[in-house]
């Protein structure tokens, strides 16, 4: 007989969570008080949350309760990520059906450690209720060791790059919305249900004083692209090109895996802005990041973001990807015919 959260209760199962997690670095007082207790730090704290929300985000039987935790966790570490900052602690506000087998909750919790402890922190706590959907909401404590990377710094004649190759996730997660079958979709599959944080990454760019903006790709790179641009009060031009495709995609049309590496979204990679000078900086650090870079394009002065390729405008105005509360995807002003 399956075992129930509705066969335990909220106080059996927060004692057997505890037995989960390790105290980690700096951690005074874990999970079981009111509040976690942490070692005062003289860096700046960075602070950020994300949600994951059952037929909103995802759907259970995409991916294991294990994988779901960690995949939690590194959503919202990728912001820290992004602002060049390494991983302190992190809690979880967690709501779950009466009906989840309490395996299931102990495998989502080990996910979520095992990636805190990947990250060098620790999960310190958070809260546990019920309700009728599933819902993960991690909120991440980090800390930057100097000035965080914002992504406000870039300006006109900067070169744009990004870590890792672009397209996999999103083809992942049109393969489990039921797209039709396609070469590689396992492993397109699998970059949408384990991505890993640039936290390696991140934290070499912001030392090395290479990156003066950046943003992590949660959403596509054309609408993330377009944020970091307003942020900056600049545009952008992008080469698709240029583009690293992942693996999957290379079995695609062409037209077809541009538009997934520039809107499919949840790569988690890191879009940044490199001064012209700092470019040879960037090239010679590239062991320090543990992943590839490529340039895929340069700001400029004006606003949006433009995309073209072999030589000709393709799209243009208003990024596209996703945004919550929308009724579709954002789609471009000017498209391609062929």
């Amino acid at each position: 007989m399956t075992d129930r959260l509705r066969d335990r209760g909220e106080r059996a199962l927060l004692e057997a969570i505890r037995r989960l997690i390790p105290r980690g670095r700096g951690v005074r007082l874990g999970p079981g008080d009111d509040a976690a207790v942490l070692a005062p730090v003289r860096s700046p704290l960075l602070l950020t949350t994300d949600a994951m929300v059952e037929r909103v985000h995802f759907r259970s039987r995409w991916l294991s309760p294990r994988d779901l935790g960690r995949r939690a966790f590194e959503v919202s570490a990728s912001d820290v990520a992004a602002m060049g900052g390494r991983v302190v602690a992190a809690v979880l506000a967690l709501t779950a059906p009466p009906t989840l087998p309490v395996a299931s909750l102990r495998a989502m919790m080990a996910g979520v450690r095992d990636g805190a402890c990947a990250a060098g922190g620790a999960l310190v706590g958070g809260n546990l209720a019920s309700g009728s959907d599933l819902s993960l909401t991690l909120t991440v404590l980090g800390t930057a060791a100097s000035r965080p990377v914002t992504r406000a710094g870039a300006r006109a004649g900067d070169q744009l790059f990004v870590t890792g190759t672009l397209g996999g996730a999103g083809l992942g997660l049109r393969s489990l919305m039921g797209a039709r079958s396609i070469s590689g979709a396992a492993t397109a599959v699998g970059r949408w249900r384990r991505p890993r944080a640039r936290l390696r990454a991140g934290a070499a760019l912001a030392r090395h004083g290479v990156a003066v903006a950046m943003i992590d790709l949660s959403d596509g790179l054309l609408i993330d692209a377009d944020r970091l641009c307003a942020a900056s009060g600049v545009a952008a031009r992008i080469d698709a090109d240029r583009l690293p495709l992942a693996r999957p995609l290379r079995d695609l049309a062409p037209a077809r895996a541009r538009e997934l590496a520039l809107a499919g979204g949840e790569d988690y990679e890191l879009l940044f802005a490199v001064r012209p000078a700092r470019v040879a900086t960037l090239y010679a650090a590239r062991a320090a990041l543990g992943c590839q870079v490529t340039r895929v394009g340069e700001v400029v002065a004006g606003r949006g973001v433009t995309v073209l390729a072999g030589g000709r405008v393709i799209a243009a105005g208003a990024a596209f990807g996703y945004e919550h509360f929308r009724r579709s995807p954002r789609r471009r002003r000017r498209t391609e015919t062929a």
